[in-house]
């Protein structure tokens, strides 16, 4: 299936910001980055986190129009959805809208990041906030990653340490930050620094209108304006070591300090053709998968190519000067071809599912180009981009032995084969996209185990212009397959793939209780477009699914502070009715739930509201607070938890029955806007999870059916009556435990 793509069209006003656009007639929503070319690494060195500290602050603090409105809440009652994030030299606030709501938005938007409130109540609850999540997140990989790059930064430079921020680092002295923010905004959020990107399916005029009217409400730079260049922090160092969970090993090549954009398009065409099986046949049988990726977070002056499997240091020294040299080959090449205007086309990975994140990435790649075309007050002449002496790397502390296994290994003396449930055809998804009428596809379920391909397995798909996703937890792994001889594909697939056991999730405790909401067949199950080939896809997938596990439990890092996770959840049958009820109650709930959960009482880092669409359907309220108590596996589920857990759980209580409590009208007024999928195998895995969960039409094709009120009366009346609440808790040493 060819892949998607967008005409992009770049504009520049005489403010110095800069916008990027792309039409996309299919979407139902805008998206939308405003970028800003300031982040960690652009930071006074005395105040570790305040770039950080101010992206929060924009996105809490009241709006010039409301007192008791913040950019968060404002999206959550206009059904759309607000984020933000830091990185080492970017800091952007991205959001998707209604395209009929989007030009309020945007000017809403663009308006609080020029004229910010900076009130000292929002900054300290703000400074708690970093700080909760600096305690939830401090031992994650991706923590022990940030730590290990700053240990190949030179000494002297400000990214030699981890800028993330914490309560310790911000400080208490309100005064202090305040001060200190208005500076670090004035400084940095000017025109010289905006990138604007925006995709919706408005017409290219009307969003270069648009664009303008919030660029130009950023101020021109001052004469004295900071520079934008990039100070090189990367020292002599060859590599660093970091202990992390799983077996990977990263590889950097750093970029020079300067590039030109026709360079920068073809290194990200260098990415990309890297992850469609550029590198196959270069890498050891040791490495069983491989990403590539430009300006990854937290080293984003740099070129990365993380490898999983196993290796030795030694191993890894010969392999990055291999690699190094067939990247510089490759790369000369794409040189050659790269584009110079700025009129290109924008193509998303052939394995995007929503555009939005892609189109993020992209923003914010847009918005780094900025930097990287500024050359630095002293221009230092850079090494050949991919020589061997260039490349770092990241290696696991505790990677095994090549001959270790990866993963513990279902036993393979074959057991009783299980029965496998098939699906066949299309299921409507050619309603959603038209394409998906001549595309083939298999998709595969095993429960409670992970499927783990042979090595590169992606990579040699796509290399047959087939699409290849899969996803796991620890309930449930599933592969799909999205491409012209797919189910051949798929029975090659799972005749050489192996069963893993499941693992407990890498993340966030709140995440891994999320995971829970939505029900996942008992047994093994096939969904194929086409009856060719499908009896083959169900006799491996029932030969795969026949080892028997064998497992060793390892008990969790004693070391860890403890962490808990506490989410409430409220389940009912799953009638077409009640899964819009519940699709409607998170819209109108999140930043409710979420002003109450982190602000009014304190309850967390965490505080979301998340759905499990399926049959039956869940609703879940989730926090996740640090130094909570461990639950004792032989407490009652009644009892015996710590005080500090038996609060929050009242206080969770308490905030969703007086969310329920909410009239009609109320109600009747925020009928959620159902997003249809955005892309072809979107539209494949929105069917597949539906199939998965029980039901056989996904959420947006329900129809956008109105709940009058007595409708809407008869359903809230079944949440006392059908609805079946629980409260779960999870730990940080594994401890798991549920009642109502």
């Amino acid at each position: 299936m060819a892949k998607l793509n967008f005409q992009q069209t770049c504009i520049s006003l005489p403010n110095g910001a800069q916008g990027v656009l792309a039409q996309a007639p299919h979407l139902t929503r805008a998206h939308v980055s405003i970028a800003i070319a300031a982040g960690y690494l652009d930071e006074p060195r005395t105040l570790p986190g305040l770039a950080h500290l101010l992206e929060h602050v924009l996105t809490t603090a009241p709006l010039d129009t409301s007192s008791n409105t913040s950019l968060l809440t404002w999206f959550a009652q206009h059904q759309g959805s607000l984020n933000a994030h830091t990185d080492d030299y970017v800091t952007d606030v991205h959001f998707s809208i209604p395209a009929e709501t989007l030009e309020a938005a945007a000017l809403t938007v663009a308006s609080q990041l020029v004229r910010p409130a900076f009130s000292p109540s929002v900054i300290c609850a703000e400074v708690a906030a970093i700080d909760a999540e600096w305690q939830a997140r401090q031992h994650s990989s991706a923590m022990q990653r940030l730590s290990a790059i700053a240990t190949l930064s030179d000494p002297q430079h400000i990214g030699a340490g981890c800028r993330h921020g914490n309560a310790q680092t911000l400080g208490s002295d309100t005064t202090l930050l305040l001060e200190a923010l208005t500076a670090f905004h004035r400084d940095h959020y000017h025109g010289g620094r905006v990138s604007i990107a925006m995709i919706s399916p408005w017409t290219t005029e009307t969003m270069t209108r648009l664009i303008k009217r919030m660029a130009t409400l950023f101020s021109p730079p001052t004469p004295s304006a900071l520079s934008l260049a990039i100070t090189p922090r990367w020292s002599h160092l060859p590599h660093a070591k970091i202990a992390r969970t799983g077996n990977a090993v990263e590889l950097l090549w750093p970029l020079p300090s300067a590039i030109a954009r026709h360079q920068l398009i073809a290194l990200s065409g260098l990415a990309d053709s890297v992850q469609q099986g550029y590198l196959v046949e270069q890498l050891p049988d040791s490495i069983t998968d491989y990403r590539a990726t430009l300006a990854p977070s937290g080293a984003t002056d740099a070129f990365s190519l993380t490898l999983s499997g196993t290796a030795t240091q030694e191993q890894v020294k010969a392999l990055a000067a291999a690699l190094s040299e067939r990247l510089a080959a490759f790369f000369a090449t794409l040189l050659g071809t790269a584009p110079n205007d700025h009129d290109i086309v924008w193509q998303p990975p052939a394995d995007t599912l929503q555009l939005a994140p892609a189109w993020f990435t992209h923003a914010r790649r847009q918005a780094l180009a900025r930097r990287f075309a500024t050359p630095p007050s002293e221009h230092q002449p850079a090494a050949s981009l991919f020589a061997a002496s260039n490349a770092r790397w990241l290696l696991d502390n505790a990677s095994p032995s090549p001959s270790s296994p990866a993963f513990d290994a279902f036993d393979r003396q074959p057991a009783a084969y299980p029965t496998v449930q098939r699906w066949c055809g299309q299921y409507g998804v050619s309603d959603d996209f038209a394409a998906l009428a001549t595309t083939a596809w298999a998709a595969c379920f095993v429960p409670g185990a992970v499927i783990v391909p042979s090595p590169l397995t992606a990579q040699r798909l796509a290399r047959q212009a087939i699409v290849f996703k899969q996803e796991n937890s620890p309930h449930g792994s599933w592969v799909i397959a999205m491409g012209s001889q797919a189910n051949q594909a798929m029975v090659a697939l799972l005749e050489d793939a192996v069963l893993a056991a499941s693992k407990a999730q890498e993340g966030l405790l709140a995440q891994q209780l999320i995971q829970r909401l939505t029900p996942l067949p008992a047994t093994p199950v096939v969904w194929v477009s086409h009856n060719t080939g499908a009896a083959a896809v169900c006799h491996a997938l029932a030969n795969l699914a026949s080892r028997v596990a064998i497992r060793a439990e390892q008990p969790p890092p004693a070391s860890l502070p403890t962490s808990t996770a506490i989410m409430r959840t409220l389940s009912l049958p799953g009638t077409p009715s009640q899964r819009l009820l519940l699709a409607l109650a998170e819209q109108h709930h999140s930043a409710a739930f979420f002003q109450q959960a982190r602000y009014d009482h304190h309850l967390g880092y965490v505080a979301a509201v998340r759905r499990g669409d399926g049959a039956p359907c869940s609703l879940g309220y989730v926090v996740q607070a640090s130094h909570a108590g461990k639950i004792s596996k032989d407490a009652g589920l009644a009892g015996g938890k710590p005080v500090e857990e038996k609060r929050i759980a009242e206080k969770l209580r308490s905030i969703t029955d007086t969310l329920w409590k909410t009239s009609d009208s109320v109600l009747q007024a925020q009928l959620p806007t159902l997003t249809p999928p955005e892309t072809p195998l979107a539209a494949l895995v929105l069917q597949w999870q539906s199939l998965l969960a029980g039901t056989h039409q996904p959420l947006h094709r329900l129809g956008q059916q109105r709940i009058d009120s007595q409708a809407l009366t008869n359903l809230l009346t079944q949440i006392n009556t059908l609805g079946h609440w629980q409260t779960h808790w999870l730990d940080s040493a594994g401890h798991y435990a549920v009642n109502r």
